[in-house]
Formats: structure tokens, C-alpha cells, sequence
């Protein structure tokens, strides 16, 4: 009698079980948005800008960064953010000479300077002066390949970086570039300061340029 009455209880509780169970697989089933991987945003592309080789075809286009004497003789401290310190203390030094008109001092800052160090790969050899107090002065020894295959344009566009650096590096109004080959001039122009102010180096022709500071092409 008793096991009689509890029986609809019984079924009741496995038909319960059964349906939890049910539920149970069907809330598995369903998919777990959260849990989903998030879409990572694309890294942008790496571009990498490649500075143009350096050549006779665009040699004259860039020269150094111009060397402040007035900044350098008021600071003991590099003011471009682009020279070091050691090297600052020589301008530090050197600044009062150099603003006076120094051609002693001139000579010891291209000692130092060493402004057409990256020229040395277009030239046999280079050397600097400083006859007076608005004049420096370069020559250079052709090298054969170059005089060669390109001629005026070689030696024109490295007169004009010669200058351009020169002006860079000193407060002069006159560059004097020479230029020979096994002991013979093939180029001699004298390019005034002004003459090169406010040029889009990027578009002239070089030659031509040249040709204006009054070269003398021996070639």
C-alpha cells in the first residue's frame, strides 16, 4: 500500500531529473558569446623610407647642418640636439676667434670639423685653407672614373657641395674650389655665399650653377 502512494512521487522526481538534464545539454549547446575570440585590429604596414644613395647625380642636393657660432659662444651646452658634447666644447672654445674673423681659427676648426669627411669617396684626395678672414679655400684630386664618365658634372657637383659645406661650417662669404687631375687643373671657380642663398638645389642643374660663379673648365 505504502510503496503504492510514493510511486507517482518517484516518477515525478526522474521525470525532473530528466528534464534538468535535458536543460543542462541544451545550455551547454548554445554558444558562449563571450567566449568568442575578439577580432584583433591589422597592424598597420611598416613602412621604411629609404634615404637616396649618395651620387654624382645628387651630390650638390644636400650639404651639412650650418654650425651656429653665435649660439655656441653664449651655451656651453649643445643647442641643435645634434652635436655632441666634446665637440660643442671646441665650438664653445673656438666661437669668439671664429666671429672675429680668425683665419688660425678657421684652420683649426677644419682640422677638427673635418667638413668634406664624406666627400672622400668622390676624390683621390682633399685638402682646406684659410687664406683670410671671408675666404676658405678646397682642392681636390679628381678620381679618374668619375672625371671620366660624368666631367663637368662631377666636378661641378662637387664644387658645389664643397662650398656648401664650407659655408656650413664657417662664416665666410667666399669658397674657392680647385680641382686637377695627376697634377693638371681641369676646374677653378670661386662661389660667393650669396650666390647660393635660396636655391632649390633639388631642381638646378648643376653646370650651369657653376658656370654662373664664373668656372674655368679645363677638360
Amino acid at each position: 500500500m505504502t510503496e503504492d502512494l510514493n510511486r507517482p512521487d518517484t516518477e515525478q522526481t526522474e521525470l525532473l531529473k530528466r528534464m534538468r538534464a535535458i536543460a543542462s545539454d541544451l545550455w551547454r549547446a548554445s554558444p558562449d558569446v563571450s567566449a568568442e575570440p575578439k577580432p584583433q585590429p591589422e597592424k598597420p604596414a611598416r613602412v621604411v623610407v629609404r634615404q637616396p644613395e649618395i651620387g654624382i647625380h645628387n651630390l650638390w642636393m644636400t650639404a651639412d647642418e650650418t654650425i651656429d657660432w653665435t649660439d655656441a659662444l653664449g651655451h656651453e651646452y649643445p643647442t641643435d640636439g645634434l652635436t655632441n658634447q666634446r665637440l660643442w666644447n671646441f665650438y664653445h672654445k673656438q666661437a669668439k676667434a671664429v666671429l672675429s674673423g680668425d683665419p688660425k681659427a678657421y684652420a683649426e676648426v677644419l682640422r677638427k670639423a673635418n667638413p668634406l669627411g664624406e666627400l672622400t669617396g668622390f676624390a683621390e684626395g682633399i685638402s682646406m685653407r684659410a687664406p683670410d678672414s671671408d675666404r676658405v679655400e678646397a682642392e681636390f684630386h679628381c678620381k679618374a672614373e668619375y672625371l671620366d664618365a660624368e666631367g663637368k658634372k662631377y666636378l661641378s657637383a662637387m664644387g658645389i657641395r664643397i662650398a656648401r659645406d664650407l659655408f656650413a661650417c664657417l662664416p665666410v662669404g667666399e669658397v674657392g674650389v680647385a680641382a686637377s687631375r695627376n697634377g693638371i687643373p681641369v676646374m677653378q671657380v670661386s662661389y660667393r655665399r650669396e650666390q647660393l642663398m635660396h636655391r632649390n638645389f633639388s631642381f638646378l642643374d648643376p653646370v650651369k650653377l657653376t658656370e654662373e660663379c664664373g668656372a674655368v673648365f679645363s677638360i
